[in-house]
């Protein structure tokens, strides 16, 4: 689990700074801590530290065309597919996903500011947030 949550949180910094640079008036900063509670689907799933941004990015991005074209080559890099447009979501959120292969979802939304979450499914026997690695 270790190595997820060290792997996991070097494509959220390298993320951050593509989008703190391609945006450079909005910043970003620890949203909440790690946690880890079972899925729906029984599964085991590690909600890494997510990300809030200080504004809305959805103007600034021009509706996230320079949001992809920073995070793009940063997801490649890191195993994921390019994010593929807005999904549509109900409640005025603008939110766009990438998927990789084991199973990792990271997610962008906005809607005044922004999060930053990728959430990774883990072998684990009790799914209890005390196994996470203290950082």
């Amino acid at each position: 689990m270790a190595e997820s949550i060290a792997k996991y949180d070097a494509l959220t910094a390298e993320l951050v700074a593509a989008l703190e640079e391609k945006m450079p008036g909005i910043t970003w900063a620890v949203d909440d801590t790690a946690d880890m509670s079972p899925a729906q689907d029984g599964r085991c799933m590690l909600y890494l530290q997510s990300m809030q941004s200080s504004a809305d990015i959805v103007e600034p991005s021009r509706n996230f065309e320079d949001l992809f074209a920073a995070a793009d080559p940063v997801l490649e890099k890191h195993g994921f597919p390019a994010f593929d447009g807005i999904d549509p979501v109900p409640g005025g959120w603008v939110v766009t996903r990438s998927t990789d292969a084991v199973g990792a979802t990271l997610s962008i939304r906005s809607k005044f500011p922004a999060y930053l979450e990728l959430t990774v499914p883990v072998k684990s026997e009790s799914c209890d947030p005390k196994e996470i690695p203290a950082s």
